[in-house]
């Protein structure tokens, strides 16, 4: 009986993750056409490949493109290299910091300057601190 029991229990479990790869191969599919609407099938197939490779699902991958886009746009002569300098009088938002660089995030940061959460594989400004002292992550709005 409870050999019985454990073949149906196996049974469903193989039902379940069928069912669970077909809607992920349905919903798949669904972006895949929509990005494909307007996007020559070379470009979509570029993207779905580099996305794949990030780790990150299309959408993701296109909202990152798109914010770096028109931040470097509403940007342009504004940045002069110092990233995490206010306003104010100049002086630097972030003291610790020795140096920033570019850098892809490998995995989901919050933004030292707004809080707000950058995703896996967006490009943010990392400042480089002295030791003994924490390193800052200022996100694509808050990077220039």
């Amino acid at each position: 009986m409870q050999k019985l029991a454990d073949e149906m229990r196996e049974l469903g479990r193989k039902q379940a993750t069928m069912m669970r790869d077909k809607a992920r191969e349905r919903a798949m599919r669904r972006k895949e056409e929509y990005l494909g609407a307007r996007v020559p099938r070379e470009l979509k197939e570029a993207v779905i490949a580099h996305a794949s490779k990030l780790g990150i699902p299309v959408s993701i991958l296109i909202r990152n493109i798109l914010e770096e886009a028109f931040q470097v746009k509403e940007g342009a002569g504004k940045h002069d290299g110092t990233a995490g300098a206010n306003d104010a009088g100049g002086e630097p938002q972030f003291p610790q910091v020795i140096g920033w660089e570019e850098i892809r995030l490998n995995r989901a940061m919050t933004c030292a300057a707004c809080g707000r959460e950058a995703a896996r594989g967006s490009m943010v400004m990392l400042g480089l601190a002295g030791p003994g002292e924490d390193h800052v992550i200022l996100c694509g709005k808050c990077k220039y």
